[in-house]
């Protein structure tokens, strides 16, 4: 009998022992482990931050990078009362020409003016206005147009320019009108005299003026 139990003793050391089961071993582990982090540092000092505190709202969008808002285009508003241009209109042959009532000082009849040597061939020659010599300029020939017949209707047109005053003999003066600056237009290129003394091209009532530069035709 001893020999049969010490046989049976011997049997049950030399059985396996059961292993622990895969969950259980790794359970020490996962509790060991560490939370997760939603940031950390990188190099340079900068913080990688979550998704959430990524997010801009839309009026921060619209800064650049400099951090200043887009500038907002304002435009002149519909409607605004904008001063309207008075020009004194004239005729020189078949055109209508123009300028602004706040170069003119009078208009005079036509009188034949006195001859002075040694003037530019549109100058005439100069008149006595109260007292004052007022050179009178030919406008047609200043501005290379064919030569006109002086009559009952020619008259001086008086202008200044820079404190001084001239007078611009035209075949007659036709009225006065209003227009706006924006409906000035440039004169055309195809002008080839007279070009350099004009200020543009307006339209009045079906009617075509061409705008005069008075400094220019005057040359002050």
């Amino acid at each position: 009998m001893d020999i049969l139990a010490a046989r049976k003793k011997a049997a049950e050391r030399a059985k396996p022992r059961p292993r622990p089961k895969p969950e259980e071993a790794a359970a020490p582990a996962r509790e060991a482990e560490a939370p997760p982090v939603l940031a950390e540092s990188r190099p340079g000092g900068t913080l990688e931050f979550p998704v959430a505190a990524s997010v801009v709202s839309v009026a921060e969008a619209s800064l650049d990078m400099t951090g200043t808002a887009p500038a907002a285009s304002f435009g002149e508003p519909e409607g605004t009362p904008r001063e309207e241009l008075e020009l004194l209109s004239f005729r020189l042959g078949n055109e209508e020409y123009a300028v602004m009532v706040a170069d003119v000082r009078e208009v005079l009849k036509f009188a034949q003016p006195t001859i002075v040597p040694n003037t530019p061939d549109y100058v005439l020659g100069v008149t006595s206005l109260r007292g004052t010599m007022l050179p009178i300029i030919d406008l047609r020939k200043r501005l290379g147009l064919a030569p006109g017949v002086n009559d009952e209707k020619s008259r001086i047109v008086v202008v200044g320019s820079n404190d001084e005053d001239a007078g611009l003999l035209v075949d007659r003066v036709t009225g006065v009108f209003r227009i706006l600056p924006n409906e000035i237009r440039p004169a055309p290129e195809n002008i080839e005299q007279g070009a350099e003394f004009l200020r543009g091209i307006a339209r009045k009532n079906e009617k075509l003026y061409i705008l005069l530069d008075v400094a220019k035709a005057v040359g002050m």
